[in-house]
């Protein structure tokens, strides 16, 4: 494989994103001891500390740079084990191109949606208005990007996650077949499980496992590209 060292170098650099990632999520979604949901409000937003969600979003902006090389790197590497002989191979890696560049392009958006409503709701307390018209506000101000921001979300987990489980199953991917747990879907799936338990410190915990299943998932592809003769 030509330049085998600068290819793990970028994939290493985009798993230093999502580290990056995964602490602006935790600054973002932890809510600590005592948090309510209230549809997308969360009570605890009106006592979290302003410069954490600031800091958040500015994390953010540095890891999506971070992030575009190791994404970069997958996408070129899922599309080189496509297989004429399995059709499937070439949609799933059309379709991880797909969630890779939604990763990419909607990282910000998603994290500016998660900064901006806490800090929108701080302020709104801070007035004279009556609860149920603060969870009004936001609730109204979150339906105008609700859309996107779900679509997105979706295309982001999935189209990354399955393309990269199918690859693993098929055997395109030269790593042990228990790798295909390691990808952002499952755990998400593991976090909505461990949310469950109702106890803060696993909630806020698992705010950050999508970033951290994206790290794993490219940990597999580096495994992968680790495999790969010089010469091949």
């Amino acid at each position: 494989m030509k330049n085998k060292h600068g290819v793990m170098h970028n994939l290493v650099i985009g798993m230093t994103g999502t580290a990056l990632l995964m602490i602006s999520d935790w600054l973002m979604g932890a809510c600590g001891q005592g948090n309510v949901a209230n549809g997308v409000v969360q009570s605890n937003w009106a006592k979290g500390a302003a410069w954490r969600y600031e800091a958040s979003f500015l994390i953010a902006a540095v890891a999506v740079f971070l992030l575009y090389s190791g994404m970069k790197e997958a996408v070129r590497q899922i599309r080189m084990t496509r297989s004429r002989k399995d059709i499937w191979t070439i949609r799933m890696a059309q379709v991880f191109e797909l969630g890779g560049t939604a990763t990419i392009v909607s990282t910000l958006f998603l994290h500016a949606k998660g900064c901006i409503l806490p800090i929108l709701y701080k302020k709104l307390y801070s007035t004279s208005l009556m609860g149920a018209d603060m969870l009004s506000v936001v609730d109204e101000v979150f339906f105008y990007i609700s859309i996107p921001f779900y679509v997105l979300s979706v295309i982001v987990i999935v189209c990354t996650s399955v393309p990269y489980m199918y690859q693993v199953f098929r055997g395109r991917l030269r790593v042990p077949k228990w790798y295909i747990i390691l990808n952002p879907m499952v755990f998400w799936v593991v976090g909505w499980i461990l949310r469950l338990f109702n106890a803060y410190v696993i909630t806020d915990f698992t705010a950050c496992m999508v970033s951290f299943g994206l790290m794993m998932m490219l940990w597999g592809i580096l495994q992968h590209v680790a495999k790969i003769p010089e010469r091949e």
